[in-house]
């Protein structure tokens, strides 16, 4: 089955479920995205660059004071 399908037949049946099954369906946790090396090579090398630009920002502003 592929996924188009599967995703069609998960959509029919959400159309038949009840607010509150609804929400208790939403609160399952998902697992985590597969993703390649190079995204999450790129991900991570984000984060670091906002750990250090928030931290620029921070010590300009205290220095300002």
């Amino acid at each position: 089955m592929s996924s188009r399908a599967r995703e069609e037949e998960d959509e029919e049946l959400i159309m038949f479920l009840e607010r509150d099954q609804l929400a208790a369906d939403r609160r399952r946790p998902l697992p985590p995205a597969e993703i390649g090396w190079r995204a999450h090579t790129a991900l991570w090398s984000l984060r670091i660059f906002v750990l250090i630009v928030g931290a620029m920002v921070i010590y300009t502003f205290c220095a300002q004071l």
